[in-house]
């Protein structure tokens, strides 16, 4: 028979097994159980307990929306700043991630590494440079944040060697592609980067195509490759990291995404050239070269929509919070649009997939 110390984990049971039984819990009942006691509470938020639960591999898919929101700085000026709320596989808020520990940015970049690390990429933010209006200067920026759920907390990572805005970006095989974009003075950058998290360093690529629309472009990975489609074009440039090589793909529609995620190898996006007044998710088939639509229902903001993914279904988040809609488009007898409890609190959201 084994005897527990008075300080055990679970009375009856030793440490290194008490420690296997609480990994396996589910992330949303940690609040509940970490009243229990108070070394419940203490393990719980260790790195010891983060290190016991990879080992035991009770890994959870999560659904990350990071928003803007404000909060007064001082009596008489409101600040804006980038939050994140997290989400179940069942909807559950489990609550908010801290705030990004920089000023707050407009087209930046948001990946996810390693499969649970958040990755937040340049943009720019309001200051002394190219005035992109009467009244508002902007600065861009090469600075790259990234997100531990493990620890929640941000680190700085390596810049960028080339401060950008509103550029392409895609994971593909655990390496981050950042292609052209602007830069602080409105200029369109020819160069484009890729980032590697094993060395913590960014590496220019010299090879990238000269075309003039890929600047907003968007791009995604497709069977370990990258896949570049530049602003209101046709072709879609592909990478092979293998071969370190281009070839080119006449798509024969031409597109201006804002918004887009890839389901089951299937890209789904909002087109800024689709009627307002009938809204439809477009949809593109890489494997095929095919086109597709899906009609969207008619709401407030639903043009402007953003798209994500949450448990391998499309899930549309409102840009100004409120309602969110989701549905099973990769079978044949696809299930219609249908309302979720899942009611982000902030605007302009970007969904990003978490697993930890």
């Amino acid at each position: 028979m084994v005897e527990s110390s008075p300080s055990s984990l679970i009375p009856g049971l030793t440490d290194d097994v008490a420690e296997l039984c609480l990994s396996r819990i589910p992330r949303y009942d940690f609040r509940i159980i970490s009243q229990v006691c108070r070394r419940w509470r203490t393990f719980l938020k260790s790195k010891h307990f983060s290190a016991v639960r990879k080992l035991t591999g009770p890994v959870e898919e999560f659904m990350c929306v990071l928003m803007k929101s404000q909060s007064p700085e001082d009596g008489s000026r409101w600040v804006e700043y980038l939050y994140g709320e997290v989400f179940d596989a069942s909807g559950n808020n489990l609550g908010q991630i801290p705030s990004v520990p920089a000023p707050l940015k407009s087209q930046f970049g948001v990946a996810v590494l390693g499969g649970g690390k958040i990755v937040l990429v340049g943009g720019y933010a309001e200051a002394e440079g190219f005035p992109i209006d009467a009244t508002t200067r902007i600065s861009a920026s090469a600075d790259v944040y990234e997100f531990d759920p493990a620890s929640n907390s941000w680190r700085k990572l390596a810049g960028m060697n080339v401060p950008r805005r509103e550029f392409a970006f895609a994971v593909v095989d655990g390496l981050l592609y950042v292609i052209r974009g602007f830069s602080s003075d409105g200029e369109c950058l020819q160069s484009s980067e890729v980032y590697n998290p094993e060395t913590n360093q960014w590496s220019l690529m010299d090879d990238c195509p000269d075309r003039p629309d890929f600047h907003r472009a968007f791009a995604f990975s497709f069977k370990s490759k990258l896949f570049v489609v530049g602003n209101e074009s046709r072709f879609i440039d592909i990478y092979d990291p293998r071969t370190e090589t281009w070839e080119e793909l006449d798509s024969g529609q031409s597109l201006s995404v804002y918004s887009y995620t890839v389901v089951r190898n299937k890209v789904y996006f909002f087109d800024h050239n689709s009627d307002y007044k009938k809204p439809e998710l477009g949809v593109f088939d890489p494997e095929e070269n095919s086109w597709s639509s899906v009609s969207v229902p008619r709401s407030p903001g639903a043009y402007w929509c953003k798209v994500g993914e949450w448990n391998n279904k499309v899930i549309l988040v409102s840009p100004l919070g409120g309602r969110t809609l989701i549905r099973d488009l990769d079978k044949e007898n696809a299930s219609k649009w249908r309302d979720t409890h899942i009611k982000p609190s902030g605007s302009n959201p970007t969904i990003v997939l978490i697993n930890f």
